[in-house]
């Protein structure tokens, strides 16, 4: 019962981190002004996060675990390359853009406009975010590539190749676009299967001077 007592208030401390940072920007938040907005004093936030910068990382990565992950999937071996390359793909899109709330979206704008301008802060969500998002689904793509199950790749730049379609459609919407605005639940099948088939109908070979 303690544990969870604990674990929900971190929980709510991070939810109004969400807020404060989303509505101040990050360098403006305080420590005292998420503490009033949880309701808390500063020592109870303190009690769970070490600083401010700890507290902002915890946003990103609500679970506390900033490490790489490894998708339960990897472990079990795809009897159907496309199918199982396709699963992953979508579940593994699907799972973060669930993530983004409006919430969410509001401080992805504060955070990328103050990252851009402080060192400091680019290199620790650079190793403590993007990191992390890069790493997650190379363990999975060793798998199908050792086993010849995909085409031999860069798994370092596919990863990125990943994160930056993503990245670039969350920008999309924060821009306003009208069609990301209006079709945002449609995004992770129309991404994972364009980064899975591409645009080719099926059973077409791609033209001689196209790499792949």
């Amino acid at each position: 019962m303690r544990e969870k007592t604990r674990e929900l208030r971190r929980q709510h401390i991070l939810a109004a981190a969400i807020k404060v940072f989303a509505e101040r920007g990050f360098h403006r938040a305080t420590i005292r002004h998420v503490a009033e907005e949880a309701g808390v004093s500063d020592g109870t936030i303190y009690n769970s996060f070490e600083n401010k910068e700890a507290l902002l990382l915890a946003v990103f990565d609500p679970t506390g675990d900033a490490k790489p992950k490894t998708d339960p999937a990897a472990s079990v071996p795809p009897t159907d390359p496309s199918e199982t390359a396709g699963l992953f793909l979508k579940r593994l899109i699907s799972q973060r853009w669930a993530l983004l709330t409006p919430a969410q979206l509001d401080l992805v704008r504060v955070i990328l406009s103050e990252v851009l301008i402080d060192e400091r802060l680019r290199a620790m969500y650079l190793d403590k975010v993007i990191g992390p998002a890069l790493n997650l689904p190379v363990g999975y793509f060793e798998v199908l590539l050792a086993a010849g199950k995909i085409r031999a790749v860069d798994l370092a730049l596919l990863s990125r190749v990943i994160t930056g379609a993503f990245m670039g459609l969350v920008l999309l919407r924060l821009l306003g676009d009208p069609v990301m605005m209006t079709r945002w639940d449609d995004v992770p099948g129309e991404l994972s299967h364009v980064l899975l088939s591409g645009l080719l109908p099926a059973g077409t070979e791609p033209p001689s001077d196209v790499p792949h």
